[in-house]
């Protein structure tokens, strides 16, 4: 053997034995989690990542040594030191850029197979029973473009000149209300009221749900909440409707 590779090869075995104290450094620094505040397991990031240093590094130098064995055995191993550090954090930014890049584009994909689903449940018109001042119920006029398992519940909040929100009223009504609908199905749903305050409920939001599964939930199925304001039309799990002012009780 060479005396090039020799050198070599014994700073290599170096290398590769100093992973053993820095595995022990890696469990004491960070087996705890990081403190009280945070829960966050790190365990065997500097262990691996010295690992993936020290085999780009070998893999480097043993090239370096092959193509260019008079540069000095102390020069290459510094050079190819510093060009693995340089492949590696080229590396870990590639890959975060290309992993943001791909939930990018599944988030995308997500959004636009969601699009055709954005009116399957209509609220045509909504009103207090027996007035605005005292309801006892809600009722609201829905049209379905899907058929499955309808249900919906209603939440009243009262807003303080700090901007802080109360709770008013809620709706009461529980699963054994839910009732299966048709496509295309125009209805009427009454949603009963419970008051958890005294007081008039400046901002109504009323959340309507159309289940695939005859039981229990499933994929597809559909949320739309109605409010004054909605921020967006669609955040991947809810889809957001503008909420019309109430109408005329009908009693």
């Amino acid at each position: 053997m060479k005396p090039v590779w020799r050198k070599h090869l014994m700073i290599c075995l170096f290398l590769g034995l100093l992973a053993v104290p820095i595995y022990f450094l890696d469990f004491a620094s960070t087996g705890g989690g990081g403190g009280n505040w945070i829960s966050l397991d790190f365990r065997g990031l500097i262990f691996w990542t010295y690992i993936t240093l020290i085999a780009i590094h070998l893999t480097v130098s043993s090239i370096a040594v092959l193509l260019l064995p008079k540069s000095g055995v102390l020069r290459i191993q510094f050079g190819s030191m510093v060009f693995s550090v340089i492949l590696l954090v080229t590396g870990v930014a590639a890959y975060g850029k290309l992993r943001r890049l791909a939930i990018s584009n599944e988030r995308r994909t997500l959004m636009d197979s969601r699009k055709p689903l954005v009116n399957i449940i209509e609220l045509k018109r909504w009103w207090y029973i027996p007035d605005e001042t005292d309801p006892t119920e809600i009722q609201v006029s829905v049209v379905v473009h899907q058929s499955g398992r309808f249900a919906g519940d209603v939440i009243g909040e009262q807003t303080d000149p700090s901007g802080s929100s109360t709770t008013v009223f809620q709706s009461t009504r529980g699963p054994e209300s839910q009732r299966q609908v048709l496509e295309g199905e125009a209805f009427t749903y009454v949603f009963p009221l419970k008051f958890l305050t005294a007081g008039r409920a400046d901002d109504v939001r009323i959340t309507l749900y159309l289940f695939k599964a005859p039981s229990g939930p499933a994929p597809g199925d559909i949320a739309k909440v109605f409010m004054r304001s909605p921020q967006q039309g669609d955040d991947g799990e809810d889809f957001y409707g503008v909420l019309p002012a109430p109408s005329q009780s009908r009693q």
